[in-house]
């Protein structure tokens, strides 16, 4: 039986998309687990919350840790539907929405969600064609930490006082650093 075009096409067509089938999202939760994407030791990884909430729930949450943003979007390119849960920096959430690496919340599964504060659950930073990508758990912090004993400072300009040369560090965070750096320079 000789086999026409169309059904050459048609075959080339289901192989291929059959062989993209491993890359394709799904759903990455297992009954009775949830796959969590964070920085190590920011908070979801504690022992404490850990057993409560399976406790609570009886569902297992395990951790996959990045050590910076480009390695977080690197392991959600390289690993689409493998996370239930990105802890995501604002800044990123546009960006990992438009390549598709997350979706939009469904906040009609979210049992309390009429008790999140409109500023952050509409802030633009987490929205992307309309949707909203994110929720913030935790939002405009930036600890500055100083020696005891020290002068305590009132603004970020004391990082730039000549008495604290060579005594300052920043997080290794670009949009932390771009923001301060605006602070700085009199911008908002």
């Amino acid at each position: 039986m000789q086999t026409t075009r169309r059904q050459t096409l048609g075959l080339i067509g289901a192989g291929a998309l059959a062989a993209t089938m491993p890359f394709a999202p799904r759903p990455a939760r297992a009954a009775g687990k949830i796959t969590v994407l964070n920085w190590q030791g920011y908070g979801t990884d504690e022992a404490w919350a850990l057993e409560a909430f399976k406790a609570k729930t009886g569902i297992e949450v395990v951790h996959d840790y990045f050590s910076s943003e480009p390695e977080m979007l690197t392991k959600l390119r390289t690993n689409p539907g493998a996370y239930d849960v990105v802890l995501i920096n604002s800044a990123r959430t546009q960006q990992a929405a438009g390549e598709g690496l997350i979706e939009p919340i469904d906040f009609s599964a979210v049992a309390n969600s009429s008790g999140l504060a409109p500023e952050l659950k509409d802030h633009p930073n987490i929205q992307f064609e309309g949707k909203t990508y994110g929720v913030a758990w935790v939002w405009g912090i930036t600890a500055l930490a100083v020696t005891e004993g020290m002068a305590k400072p009132d603004s970020y300009a004391a990082l730039g006082d000549p008495a604290h040369k060579n005594k300052v560090a920043l997080f290794d965070d670009a949009v932390t650093s771009v923001a301060i750096g605006a602070l700085l320079s009199g911008q908002d």
